[in-house]
């Protein structure tokens, strides 16, 4: 690698578009510059199978912003990734078109292996903490990412659950709550049961913003405080606890807590996911972390 090469990931998700742009040499790693932007690609995806114009055009302008960082910064490397709005939408190749066309940016549809690949190598740090085997979940917007592992060697196996933060009202919407909430539970289960010899005990790795939301009311911050929250470890009876308190605040003064704010409405989405997950899996504690495939991607670049 060139000395302070900068390189940038960008993950095209289906709530947010994200993009790191990072300093890098052989020994030395430093981000210049973050930005996470919301674009609800997925949003309304579920009545019709397809990206409308309103949630293409937010995409391509957050792209073409991004496109623009990387050539201010001189980026010499970048890979940028799309997961579950793009492997599921019919017309994902009419937005990849447009993105090439508007911006010259190459898009990766990655799988949901290579997803979950990618989120258990940027959570590295915390892999070191479990001695044998543990579970990572990311709630995302339009799905949720569960994966056992087995460390030293890693070893794992994942699953996509076709549910998120944004396209869970619609299909509950679409199909009704009972049916939804009962295909997940069934989803998570036959995952779990084909896992039962992980362990009975499982600590957790909670990669989401539902979790550093969770954590950041359990920590009773004044405002959210990404350096207070990563890394925080809860007892799964702290989880359950904060969730009861959450779902006792009414919605107006959710909307005005410094930590949820207009998010309160995915939040709460987000909630009822991770209650089918605690159902389901041992869960003993949960690290909270806000990495994810992002930083994977520049530590490999």
């Amino acid at each position: 690698m060139k000395k302070n090469e900068n390189v940038a990931a960008i993950d095209i998700g289906s709530h947010n578009c994200r993009l790191i742009i990072a300093k890098k040499n052989k020994n030395f790693k430093k981000v210049v510059f973050n930005r996470s932007q919301p674009t609800n690609l997925i949003k309304n995806l579920s009545f019709n199978n397809e990206f409308n114009f309103e949630n293409i055009t937010k995409t391509l302008d957050c792209l073409n912003f991004f496109k623009n960082k990387l050539d201010k910064f001189n980026v010499s490397k970048y890979r940028c990734v799309a997961t579950e709005a793009c492997r599921t939408a019919i017309n994902s190749d009419f937005f990849l078109n447009e993105v090439k066309k508007m911006s010259n940016l190459d898009i990766e549809i990655i799988s949901s292996e290579e997803e979950a690949r990618l989120c258990l190598k940027s959570c590295k740090d915390y892999l070191n903490l479990i001695n044998e085997t543990g579970f990572l979940f990311d709630i995302g917007g339009g799905s949720t990412e569960t994966t056992f592992f087995k460390n030293k060697p890693l070893h794992f196996s994942t699953t996509s659950i076709a549910y998120g933060v944004i396209n869970l009202p619609e299909k509950i919407e679409i199909h009704g709550s009972t049916k939804i909430f009962k295909k997940i539970y069934d989803h998570i289960i036959f995952f779990y049961n084909s896992h039962k010899n992980f362990s009975n005990s499982l600590v957790t790795i909670g990669s989401c913003s539902t979790m550093t939301t969770i954590c950041s009311i359990f920590l009773n911050l004044s405002y959210y405080d990404t350096k207070k929250i990563e890394g925080v470890e809860m007892q799964l009876n702290d989880v359950v606890k904060t969730i009861k308190n959450i779902k006792n605040i009414n919605f107006e003064d959710l909307k005005k807590h410094p930590c949820i704010g207009n998010k309160y409405n995915l939040l709460l989405n987000g909630i009822k996911i991770l209650e089918q997950l605690i159902k389901v899996v041992p869960i003993k504690k949960i690290i909270v972390t806000q990495k994810g495939l992002r930083d994977a991607i520049i530590d490999e670049l």
